[in-house]
């Protein structure tokens, strides 16, 4: 499977532990425990490790109605007690994902079991047509987004006891999300996230990107091979609002699209001939018919960043 992401940075275990180190320092009396959130559906067999199999850990599906999904589950895994030694930890942890967007790291003022509890109304989402859906919180490549989808209300709760979530970024850096590391939580009025259709629709689309990533890796490999990860992702992610306001909704033209982002020059939605073709789709016209009919001219100009716009 494509990952649109880049490899987390080597100084990324060290910078978390600094952070920790720096809310340590900050409030020497503070509650503050440690885990990571593990999402073993990239890897089923992420615990048959030694050095992973021996900390405590707990599934977020145990005891719901995802507890049929097994080993494929979101896992907390708790972490040293003594930040000294949680460098080496999150080195190894970062070793053993391999670059999948499968780790990130909760500081807290709960215990596990006590965390895995608070979470437990956030992870099946159900949308105003009362559709429900598993709520990939451990993916890191969808959880700025599921965040971003909150109401205030449900995101000051959800962070509510937490002092801060670390992740990777797509370009490989660290991108952090700030709690307020209340020691008392605020109970959910629910037991399914609701989401209004507006947020439901803000996730859908922001997942398209990867999934139409995926979909070019499967068919032509050789269009990723070679390319930053980040900036594939970025090229195509525009591409497709470039789609949507010009009327390309079908899925196989959004990834032909998509697949001429990755191809040609990054501009090419700028040739007059494009920009002409971007017009008419807009007002209704097939978008595979229209591309058949590009001249020999626009390839070669697309190609070699020659033409003017």
């Amino acid at each position: 499977m494509y990952f649109a992401l880049n490899a987390p940075l080597p100084d990324l275990p060290g910078l978390i532990c600094q952070g920790l180190k720096d809310l340590r320092a900050s409030d020497p009396d503070a509650t503050l425990n440690v885990f990571a959130l593990v999402d073993c559906a990239f890897d089923e067999q992420f615990f048959s490790s030694r050095h992973h199999s021996m900390r405590e850990r707990m599934s977020l599906y145990a005891g719901t109605s995802l507890s049929g999904l097994g080993r494929a589950a979101p896992y907390l895994v708790a972490g040293p007690a003594d930040i000294g030694l949680c460098l080496s930890w999150l080195e190894r942890l970062y070793a053993a994902c391999d670059g999948k967007p499968m780790l990130s790291i909760i500081a807290s003022t709960l215990d596990l079991n006590a965390l895995a509890h608070h979470l437990r109304p956030y992870l099946i989402a159900r949308t105003e047509d009362t559709l429900e859906w598993p709520v990939r919180w451990g993916d890191t490549r969808v959880l700025p987004h599921l965040l971003s989808a909150l109401t205030p209300a449900q995101h000051d709760a959800m962070l509510g006891p937490m002092h801060c979530w670390w992740m990777a970024a797509r370009d490989g850096g660290l991108s952090v999300v700030q709690g307020t590391a209340r020691a008392e939580t605020t109970p959910a009025d629910f037991d399914k996230l609701p989401l209004s259709d507006e947020a439901f629709s803000q996730v859908v689309d922001e997942a398209e990107a990867d999934a139409v990533l995926t979909q070019i890796e499967e068919r032509l490999p050789d269009v990723l091979r070679g390319l930053d990860p980040a900036v594939c992702h970025a090229r195509v992610r525009r591409h497709l609002r470039i789609a949507d306001a010009h009327g390309i909704e079908a899925a196989e033209a959004r990834r032909h699209f998509s697949q001429l982002a990755l191809m040609l020059a990054d501009d090419f939605a700028q040739h007059p001939e494009m920009a002409r073709l971007l017009q008419r789709t807009r007002q209704g016209s097939g978008y595979a018919a229209e591309v058949m009919a590009l001249s020999p001219v626009f390839w070669e100009a697309a190609e070699r960043r020659t033409f003017q716009s």
